[in-house]
């Protein structure tokens, strides 16, 4: 079991170390766009890459999901045929919307910012965006499949790295605006696409199999209205936001904010890099189910860590100097940190949802996916509009965490019906309490310590969460021992 943990680890550091560093280069962009871009340039970047979201899902047509399912490194030409009906199919329809999109600019430009004179040339550039998207969207998950975890992890830490420079040149050096942040993408992705070619063309076949492409639609097709809910959930409280509230500072205060738990988000995101690819590869082994439950009580460890340290450090981070001397944020959004705790919570019940829903993929039930995505959706939306015009803001966030956590009970109790797997919840539990007792201890230390001494008292706390799980036997004499033999190591 250790031997196959100790793998997936590997890909995921792999994936998380590009990933880490090409997030915090891309992090790098919210000081630069919230001091630099105007505020109807900020508005439009922020809603057109929403808008993008939804766009590069319908792109899919749920055949990225039927790639994974389909392909199998066992028989070649299995597999290029399996790729060749992804690829096809993905870039057939992106084509086609694509030119729908652009011959419609005027009208979309009308509907989002009609106050925005730039706008009809802003969203010319950005129909292009999702359609580079797409042609790598297969050969990335050839990458995943083949375990060339090294060299898809690369390729996106260039493209973000390329992406920063391009937006500090064209931002900072040509005063670009949102065409600066556009063109930014734009470059980026297309040479992207230029260096995955050769995957492509070894691996596309001229023939076309109907009957595989009938099977692979059977199975992804349910899974579009999930992935276009999972949207929903990920960002339609940004538009009820802007509906709600008559103040611009609220909206870019939340996003700014929001995106503060993108630590947790990465952690998430390199996850499921490596989690789809490893239990559709083990999923046959004696001992898979047992497996399965050790990894997800190890993610909601790590989680619980990452937790700990960003709640109780960033206050610190904010305050780091940034652009021409001003704050890494700018103390203008600082009274939204409250709600990091939050949006780190409901990226964890999303990485929940990412462990759980292995059993559905596996058995082919992904009809029961749209089930529990468009519900959690619903609740969204709902609570959106119930908490926002009582709370603001943070109503907003309090409505995305109750969303993840209805959308991972559903997909528990769904999961657990077609391929049942025996979490080992009182080991989580200590997890989440160890963590709840280090929250309130650090704000209860906050509250009443500065300077030196408050920072002494995170260190002593960060020791204590180790100790207090010690205390509550979370770990088993095989863990104790390997913990041991690694420090010895090291």
């Amino acid at each position: 079991m250790y031997s196959q943990i100790k793998k997936l680890g590997s890909e995921t550091l792999i994936y998380g170390f590009a990933t880490v560093f090409g997030r915090f280069l891309n992090f790098l962009l919210t000081p630069m766009y919230s001091n630099l871009l105007v505020g109807p340039e900020y508005e439009f970047v922020i809603y057109i890459y929403t808008l993008l979201a939804f766009v590069n899902v319908l792109y899919s047509f749920g055949m990225e999901s039927s790639f994974f399912r389909f392909y199998t490194k066992d028989n070649l030409q299995q597999a290029k045929k399996v790729f060749t009906i992804s690829f096809y199919t993905i870039n057939v329809l992106s084509l086609l919307f694509t030119f729908i999109f652009l011959f419609s600019s005027d009208f979309i430009a009308e509907s989002i910012a009609p106050d925005l004179i730039s706008a009809p040339e802003l969203i010319r550039l950005a129909v292009f965006i999702p359609l580079l998207d797409a042609l790598i969207l297969v050969p990335m998950g050839y990458l995943r499949m083949t375990n060339q975890a090294k060299k898809f992890a690369a390729i996106r830490f260039l493209m973000i790295f390329l992406t920063v420079i391009l937006n500090f040149a064209l931002l900072m050096g040509f005063n670009l605006q949102a065409k600066g942040v556009l063109l930014a993408q734009l470059i980026t992705s297309f040479l992207a696409v230029l260096y995955i070619l050769p995957i492509i063309f070894r691996h596309f076949l001229k023939e076309f199999d109907p009957k595989l492409l009938s099977r692979m639609l059977k199975f992804g097709l349910p899974t579009l209205p999930a992935s276009l809910a999972a949207i929903i959930l990920q960002v339609a409280d940004r538009p009820i936001l802007a509906e709600l509230t008559d103040s611009y500072k609220e909206i870019v205060t939340y996003q700014v904010n929001y995106r503060l738990g993108i630590p947790m988000m990465i952690f998430v995101t390199v996850f499921e890099y490596a989690w789809k690819p490893f239990y559709l590869t083990n999923y046959t082994q004696p001992d898979a189910r047992n497996l399965f439950a050790r990894i997800f009580t190890y993610f909601t460890l790590i989680a619980a860590l990452i937790f700990v340290l960003i709640t109780m450090f960033i206050q610190h981070i904010v305050m780091i100097p940034g652009i021409g001397g001003k704050y890494f944020i700018n103390p203008e959004y600082w009274s939204g940190l409250h709600i990091i705790p939050i949006i780190l919570i409901a990226y964890y019940f999303n990485g929940v949802f990412t462990n759980m829903s292995a059993g559905i993929l596996i058995e082919k039930k992904t009809a029961y996916l749209p089930l529990a995505v468009g519900t959690a959706a619903v609740v969204n939306i709902a609570l959106n509009f119930i908490l926002i015009p009582i709370m603001g803001y943070t109503g907003a966030a309090w409505a995305t965490l109750a969303a993840y956590l209805v959308s991972a009970l559903i997909i528990y109790y769904v999961s657990y019906q077609v391929y049942p797997v025996n979490y080992e919840w009182s080991r989580i539990l200590k997890i989440i309490v160890a963590a709840g007792i280090i929250f309130v201890s650090d704000k209860f230390a906050s509250e009443h310590f500065v300077g030196i001494m408050s920072f002494m008292i995170k260190i002593i706390l960060l020791t204590a969460f180790i100790m207090i799980l010690k205390f509550m036997n979370f770990f088993g004499k095989e863990e104790i021992e390997l913990i041991r033999k690694f420090i010895k190591r090291r």
